[in-house]
């Protein structure tokens, strides 16, 4: 509180004592003298023209009478409002008065246990006191004010203060209290201050006030200065970057260097609904691939089956032999087709895997991740998961729910691995048939034994064909949980927040930051008739009222 008062006080005499670089700058000092109740005594109103081009001659305005050079001899013509000076390049210092009532004036009101009194009527009672200092000012039009109140060496004690402080200056307490009365009670600043006390015939003779409209105004022109922008225009782009957010809408371009984060944003939001997609169209890929493996299995147990009864029935069958072997030799010309095609769809699942983790952000977290293959992905995976359960990462959400993808992620691409070695074994299978007939076409002798082989080697190749169809609905399973709780979740997420963090923002930006707009628009050119006597056009004016309050 004490720093308050002393930036209020020096903010009042400094900004009212600044020169400014026009050619004549108008000092306006208003003594005053006034009653507890506000009510004028006396007053003059002094005013120092700081001729600083050193001109000859000084017009000037006022309203006053009485007017008297109290710092030369230099004359003046008064014709109406407009007083000329013949300032022969030096400043000038006049003085008058007049019966118009001050800008702001301060009022006291003093209470004894709940009873309105004055401070004649406190010097002879004992009690519970507060006094309260307002100020009269007009409406919309901002002051700073600092009071001060020399308080007796007895007769006060248990002090509670509110906008006030107090301190010691030459062994003497002295009470300071401050306010900005005038401004809008949404800002919740004070426009009073209060002092409690308990009271043994206290004698309050006097209080002083230094108060100005003009430090207020001159903060917001300095600060109006500094602003590299138009604040309406940049609120207004705000607004509607952060309504179209909200609503999950393109972000609008604005102007300036925020277009880059506009335009950073509305990517990442077209990404993630691609890579959603993409994860889509994999998941109907590995529907279909299901559905072939299911073809795949029940035609490998009919081969079975049939290799069964050929090897009981068929001893002296070398025509048959010739078929069989001729049917394997084509069945076993596909071998490799089928192998590399497992292997590119594998490949396949691993570059997307791998795009999928680029654009994830985990970089941001310090995980830069290699590109997949079949050799690496299951150690990759791992030392990632490794990494995100370490004690810097494991309890923030990103990382739980980075671990959680990664673990699915891993157990997808397991699946996708074991696939290709179920067709492997497949066409590992097919090869041996294909061995088995042609034994048989070569010697009858070895006919039964061959069939037996055949008979063998189709019932691995069921067996593969079994395997090739449950990973193929594993994969089709995984593809679909990637994309349910993998890309779809992480678009829905980041969307989410987007909207989330959009709907907190955007009532603080169309309330509180318009109406702190609003009234920063309104108390910047508010004081413009601040001055207590008429301000000319073009001069740089600064008033200063110096009222003393006599209590009794």
């Amino acid at each position: 509180m004490k720093k308050w008062i002393a930036l209020g006080l020096a903010l009042t005499l400094t900004l009212s004592g600044v020169s400014a670089l026009a050619e004549t700058t108008r000092h306006e000092r208003v003594y005053v003298v006034a009653g507890a109740d506000g009510a004028v005594k006396s007053l003059t109103d002094s005013i120092r023209l700081e001729n600083r081009d050193g001109l000859d001659e000084i017009a000037d305005r006022t309203l006053l009478t009485g007017i008297q050079n109290v710092s030369g001899t230099e004359s003046f013509t008064l014709d109406g409002e407009s007083l000329t000076w013949q300032a022969r390049g030096k400043d000038i210092v006049y003085q008058g008065t007049s019966d118009k009532t001050p800008g702001l004036l301060p009022v006291v009101t003093l209470t004894l246990d709940g009873e309105t009194i004055t401070a004649e009527e406190l010097e002879n009672r004992t009690g519970d006191a507060v006094l309260t200092v307002a100020y009269q000012v007009p409406e919309k039009q901002p002051a700073l004010a600092v009071t001060v109140l020399p308080l007796p060496e007895e007769g006060v004690s248990d002090l509670k203060l509110e906008n006030a402080v107090l301190f010691t200056e030459m062994g003497r307490q002295i009470l300071a209290g401050w306010a900005v009365p005038g401004l809008d009670e949404a800002l919740k600043l004070p426009a009073s201050f209060t002092v409690s006390f308990h009271a043994d015939h206290v004698r309050l003779p006097w209080m002083m006030t230094l108060a100005s409209f003009d430090p207020l105004d001159l903060a917001c022109q300095e600060l109006q200065k500094r602003m590299p922008v138009d604040p309406h225009a940049e609120l207004e782009e705000i607004t509607s970057l952060l309504t179209a957010l909200q609503k999950g809408e393109t972000l609008p371009a604005v102007s300036g260097k925020a277009n880059l984060l506009v335009a950073g944003i509305n990517s990442l939001n077209d990404s993630l609904t691609r890579l959603n997609d993409g994860a889509v169209s994999l998941v109907a890929g590995a529907d279909t691939l299901a559905g072939g493996a299911s073809g795949l299995k029940d035609g490998a147990a009919s081969l079975a089956s049939g290799a069964a009864e050929l090897a009981t029935g068929a001893a002296g069958a070398e025509t048959g032999a010739a078929s069989l072997e001729e049917g394997l030799t084509a069945l076993t010309g596909s071998n490799e087709t089928l192998n590399a095609g497992a292997q590119a769809l594998f490949a396949g699942i691993l570059r997307a895997a791998s795009q999928q983790l680029a654009a994830s952000g985990l970089d941001s977290a310090g995980l830069s991740l290699p590109e997949l293959t079949a050799e690496n992905y299951a150690e990759v995976l791992q030392g990632a998961l490794d990494q995100l359960s370490s004690d810097a990462l494991k309890d923030l959400p990103m990382a739980r729910t980075a671990r959680e993808s990664l673990a699915a992620l891993k157990e997808q691409l397991d699946q996708a691995s074991q696939f290709v070695t179920g067709l492997q074994a497949y066409t590992a299978g097919t090869e041996q048939a294909a061995a088995g007939a042609a034994a048989l076409h070569t010697g009858l002798t070895g006919l039964n034994t061959g069939a037996a082989q055949l008979s063998q080697g189709a019932a691995a190749l069921s067996a593969g064909a079994v395997s090739l169809n449950d990973g193929a609905a594993t994969l089709q399973s995984g593809m679909k949980t990637l994309q349910e709780t993998g890309t779809q979740k992480i678009r829905d997420t980041i969307l989410t927040v987007e909207k989330t963090a959009a709907g907190w923002m955007l009532p603080y930006v169309q309330n509180d930051l318009t109406k702190a707009l609003s009234l920063y628009d309104e108390m910047r050119g508010s004081p413009e008739n601040a001055g207590y006597d008429l301000r000319p056009e073009g001069m740089q004016n600064i008033t200063l009222y110096v009222i003393r309050t006599d209590l009794r």
